[in-house]
């Protein structure tokens, strides 16, 4: 199937956890396609961004979550897992990817080629 706005062909929607596994702020860790990921659950919505802080790479899904602000455990960068923007220094965001909910499935749109 093709997009028709940009001619790219569209990703598809990959099964990642189901609702349960992750807690209300808390955050995983995942690979989707060699992509890492960090799917965190702010009061029961799924909101998954790119795991990897463009700080200096730090795992985004290994820290502490309050709200839907995520500090990175390396600088404690904070990044809004809603919008990928970060708080701490404007010029970074994070690359945000789809989520959708399948019944009891979390699903999460794979990383375009």
């Amino acid at each position: 199937m093709k997009n028709g706005a940009r001619g790219d062909v569209m990703s598809e929607f990959v099964k990642v956890a189901r609702v349960g596994d992750i807690q209300a702020g808390t955050g995983k860790t995942l690979d989707l396609k060699g992509t890492p990921i960090a799917l965190f659950n702010v009061d029961g919505r799924y909101f998954a961004i790119h795991n990897t802080c463009p700080h200096e790479d730090g795992p985004l899904g290994e820290g502490e979550l309050c709200g839907s602000i995520v500090t990175c455990p390396r600088h404690a960068y904070e990044f809004d897992v809603i919008s990928g923007e970060c708080l701490t220094e404007s010029a970074y965001s994070v690359e945000q990817f789809e989520v959708r909910l399948d019944g009891d499935d979390i699903l999460v749109r794979e990383p375009e080629d």
